[in-house]
């Protein structure tokens, strides 16, 4: 922890790691120090925190910059100020928490800043952050905006815990095989969510998307770098996890394709996970109807939302890969009779079909995921049921392998 008054949401973050039985040890700058005590940092984390005075203590045997940086799998730098940055990234070693980053050069690093608006747009700090995205084992999480502590709004607010784990749950799942910037020239627009169509005031046509799937493959692209933008419905999740993304939010299938005709030039891969609900009214209705009058209703006006998918393949380039996912229930010789006819319809370059049909897997926040990976060109490859976050970046891993 560096000298941010953002540092006094630190000891809840510490608190979630531990819980989750990460072995956790803080390290505080001098400034960190004024705002967090120490002895309070012990006790949250069951460990000793070290401070500058500890760094070249006589009854050690080794430098502890060097023995922490050998110990951590994973450094959590947090918040970073303008201070630290500069040190850092410009290998100044004064004071502990220079020094363990300074030594770290073989580690993942999650970074997650926090300072007043005009500091991080000063073009110097600017100029710091950007050379430290280069590193290929930083993963930088940008501060967000919001009403800051100086009671000005605008950006500079330390990301939120909860994005901060997901970072971290995304490193432990790679196997030690890290790169975050490998993605750093490409652009994806990703749908995700459910759509809702109205039927009257007191009534909406919906489906179970809880959006968990399409805001991870996001956040994955964004981990790596990727410029990204995330359109999308209805969420059934924290607002928390959907921090740092460019994201817009649309009603409707109509309100999507509309979106996606406007945005889908200036982006070299499409991920289509919107759940797009399949049914709409053609006449909408200011009153709430009654319940004897709806049969009636929907046997009158009661249509299929067009195939979005189908529609934006008209706007493809050929340098743009564009993928479709398709949710299943049945056998797989079945499923490859559907997913000949999708691509058919719908012209993309892959379609990622899943079961839901089987227990734990599919739908909702919590549940694993795992499928099959179609190919324009008749290749299929499986993936293994595993959570949403590592098969997100299995996914994209696939995808982005594809030479066109």
């Amino acid at each position: 922890m560096s000298g941010s008054i953002a540092a006094v949401r630190i000891p809840l973050l510490i608190s979630q790691l531990v819980k989750e039985n990460y072995e956790v040890k803080c390290v505080l700058t001098k400034n960190a120090e004024k705002l967090i005590q120490p002895i309070s940092i012990s006790i949250l984390s069951r460990n000793n925190c070290f401070i500058d005075n500890d760094q070249w203590d006589h009854d050690q045997s080794n430098p502890l910059h060097i023995n922490l940086s050998k110990w951590a799998d994973v450094i959590i730098m947090a918040p970073l100020t303008a201070t630290t940055l500069s040190k850092w990234v410009y290998g100044n070693a004064e004071g502990l928490v220079p020094s363990i980053l300074t030594a770290s050069s073989n580690k993942p690093v999650i970074v997650a800043p926090a300072m007043n608006t005009n500091m991080w747009e000063n073009k110097f700090v600017r100029r710091n952050y950007e050379n430290l995205k280069t590193l290929d084992n930083v993963l930088t999480l940008n501060p967000s905006s919001g009403l800051l502590a100086c009671d000005q709004f605008g950006i500079g607010k330390l990301p939120s815990n909860d994005l901060i784990l997901l970072a971290l749950k995304f490193i432990t799942s790679l196997d030690g095989n890290y790169k975050f910037n490998d993605l750093s020239n490409k652009k994806f627009l990703i749908t995700g969510g459910a759509t809702v169509e109205e039927i009257d005031p007191a009534r909406r046509i919906t489906n179970k998307s809880s959006g968990m799937m399409s805001l991870l493959l996001a956040q994955v692209a964004r981990f790596r770098g990727a410029q990204v933008k995330y359109i999308h419905g209805n969420l059934e999740i924290s607002n928390n996890l959907t921090e740092g993304l460019e994201k817009y939010k649309i009603f409707n299938g109509a309100e999507l394709s509309k979106t996606l005709k406007q945005e889908i030039s200036n982006y070299d891969y499409l991920l289509m996970n919107a759940a797009v609900t399949d049914i709409s009214l053609t006449k909408q209705t200011s009153s709430k109807l009654s319940k004897d009058k709806l049969k009636n209703y929907f046997a009158n006006h009661m249509e299929l939302v067009p195939d979005i998918l189908s529609d934006i393949n008209k706007m493809k380039k050929d340098n743009q890969i564009f993928v479709g996912f398709c949710a299943y229930t049945g056998n797989h010789e079945d499923l490859r009779l559907t997913i000949k006819k999708k691509f058919n319809i719908k012209g993309c370059n892959f379609i990622f079909a899943n079961p839901i049909d089987i227990d734990g897997q599919g739908f909702g926040i919590h549940a694993d995921n795992g499928g099959w990976l179609f190919s324009e060109s008749g290749i299929e490859k499986y993936i293994e049921k595993t959570s949403k976050l590592h098969l997100a970046n299995q996914l994209i891993s696939q995808i982005i392998s594809f030479d066109k």
